[in-house]
């Protein structure tokens, strides 16, 4: 080889990433992976990326949801993880996303290596609700009867749910004895707390603020950051326990396989972020208690590694099973 062509060799071989990277995207049917059954917040919140991709990117090739259930959200995240990584396989998934890397002893993928964090897309917190039976008024009387009566009985919607971790993550900061009690989902859990066969139940807000707001549930706390818009005098757990730091958030947020070239990502990341802008898409959301919170891709990487430092010290430190 002349050393013309020696140096025109790195060149060459730099060829195929560029042209990966100018083709224009998307070049065939995007599949947008929600790993629950249709209905509830992550199906809908792909549906609407669905419609938002097709006004940023055009119609010409479809955005798709596909609903793959099961395994704690495992088979859809194990299917987008086999795809290849040029951004026409995402994966719509929440909390059970952080949760399961500590949970499960092994999982069909790698929950950092395999995966590309787009964004944020929308986050709730919890609200904790007692019957209009109960004698607790604020999150001090719960906890201090909780105590006097070793231990209250407390709802959830299955085993390292949500609902179920905001309950441990309670107990180990405050020493309240809090005994879990779980359901095959709040369909069926809500219908015990209303019967009061349960003392309280941790809940999203598309759920709980129904029956708040009909005088069926009493709201004593909410496990976000700040208070919810939806019902701003209902404080949040940390100001009304006196326990700073305390959070637990129900997420969903967007990924693509990683190695997906970078403009890929930058493209969807924008197109994600002008769809939660639009104000129908900030209405249908608050319409359930829920925020869109689009974040950069490294804020929203090191968001969901965060997620998932905290709910595996829970799960170790409460010694939590899969349900």
């Amino acid at each position: 080889m002349d050393r013309r062509s020696l140096l025109a060799a790195p060149a060459l071989l730099l060829l195929p990433r560029l042209a990966e990277a100018q083709a224009p995207y998307p070049a065939r049917q995007v599949a947008i992976v929600v790993g629950v059954a249709p209905g509830g917040t992550a199906d809908m919140a792909a549906r609407i990326l669905a419609e938002g991709f097709a006004r940023r990117f055009g119609d010409r090739h479809p955005f798709v949801v596909e609903n793959r259930p099961g395994a704690a959200t495992q088979i859809g995240t194990a299917h987008v993880a086999r795809q290849p990584a040029d951004g026409h396989a995402l994966l719509v998934a929440g909390a059970p996303f952080a949760i399961n890397p500590g949970l499960f002893p092994s999982l069909p993928y790698d929950s950092e290596r395999d995966f590309a964090a787009i964004t944020l897309l929308v986050r709730n917190g919890l609200f904790l609700v007692v019957p209009p039976s109960s004698p607790v008024q604020d999150m001090a009387g719960f906890l201090a009867l909780a105590r006097q009566r070793n231990g209250l009985n407390v709802a959830s919607a299955g085993s390292a749910s949500m609902s179920h971790m905001a309950l441990e993550l309670l107990s180990s900061m405050s020493g309240a004895p809090l005994v879990h009690v779980p359901f095959r989902g709040s369909g069926l859990a809500m219908p015990a707390l209303l019967g009061g066969q349960v003392d309280a139940m941790f809940e999203n807000p598309s759920t709980a603020l129904p029956q708040v707001r009909e005088g069926r549930l009493r709201a004593i706390a909410f496990t976000g950051a700040e208070r919810s818009s939806a019902m701003p005098a209902v404080p949040t757990v940390a100001e009304s326990a006196n326990l700073p730091g305390f959070l637990a958030l129900n997420f969903f947020g967007l990924w693509a396989r990683s190695g997906t070239p970078e403009p890929v990502l930058d493209a969807i990341h924008a197109a994600t972020v002008e769809t939660l802008a639009r104000p129908d898409v900030i209405e249908r959301f608050a319409r359930d208690g829920v925020e869109p919170a689009p974040m950069p891709r490294p804020a929203f990487a090191a968001f969901v590694a965060e997620q998932m430092r905290v709910w595996g010290r829970v799960v170790r430190e409460r010694g939590i099973q899969p349900g």
